[in-house]
């Protein structure tokens, strides 16, 4: 089966499970559903498309590279930067993501226990219970806004533990440009 989005034929591949509900991932330009047993084509082809959009946001989010060696680039806080003839890795500095961090605390008077930062392959950062903020170090190929944005939705997190309204309205309290800078996670 097959999904046309943005003017292309994307791959569609269903796979049936004993469970209730639809599961949508978007991995190397193919969409995978998870679906009932029971659950007819029709129904799967008329809830994708429903998430078009969101589909379509996936697989501009997936396909942008962060680094390419071989074309001899890699993206520095969103700015295509040239890769040394002699530099063979990428090294991830978590520098910056530490200093904006502290930055962020002080002005938002929010402390947490601790401040990690690693590669993660699914999440921008996290926040947990004990008050651990982690970031993933991948964060700085993209716009400092955008680290910014991610920064305060984690620092957040330590006085609401969901993304209830109150949560939301915390946060644009904190940052009233939070809904214009966490769009800005787009490479240019």
């Amino acid at each position: 089966m097959f999904l046309a989005v943005a003017d292309q034929q994307i791959q569609v591949n269903i796979v049936r499970q004993k469970r209730r509900s639809l599961t949508i991932q978007v991995k190397d330009g193919q969409i995978f559903v998870m679906a009932p047993l029971l659950m007819s084509e029709h129904t799967i082809l008329g809830y994708l498309v429903k998430k078009t959009r969101w589909i379509k946001n996936r697989l501009a989010q997936v396909s942008l590279p962060e680094f390419d060696f071989e074309q001899g680039y890699f993206f520095l806080f969103g700015v295509k930067t040239s890769i040394l003839e002699n530099q063979e890795k990428l090294d991830l500095d978590s520098t910056y993501l530490n200093e904006r961090c502290i930055f962020w605390q002080n002005y938002l008077n929010l402390y947490p226990t601790k401040v990690h930062t690693r590669l993660m392959r699914r999440s921008w950062g996290r926040c947990s219970v004990s008050g651990t903020i982690t970031l993933n170090v991948r964060l700085i190929h993209y716009d400092k806004r955008f680290i910014d944005a991610v920064i305060v939705h984690e620092l957040v997190h330590l006085i609401y533990m969901n993304h209830s309204k109150s949560f939301k309205n915390a946060l644009v309290e904190a940052l009233p440009e939070y809904n214009v800078w966490i769009k800005l996670n787009r490479l240019s």
